[in-house]
């Protein structure tokens, strides 16, 4: 097993590719992005997960099945 530690990731484009499978270890947290239910990806792609809060919707994380998105 291979182990990098990095402390800041940042891409240009804002998006980073991670393929296998990732592992987070530790006792801290990571945020996943997020935002109320009119501000979800305009082009979702199935597996994808978000924070939703800020509206009448609910605060929960929800991820893209492939055709909706759906609270966990």
């Amino acid at each position: 097993m291979s182990v990098i530690r990095v402390g800041t990731i940042q891409s240009p484009s804002g998006t980073i590719t991670l393929s296998g499978i990732t592992t987070f270890s530790g006792t801290g947290s990571f945020s996943i992005p997020g935002g109320d239910t009119t501000q979800r990806p305009s082009s979702p792609v199935a597996g994808q997960i978000r924070y939703v809060s800020g509206d009448a919707y609910s605060t929960v994380v929800e991820y893209y099945n492939g055709s909706s998105w759906v609270a966990v």
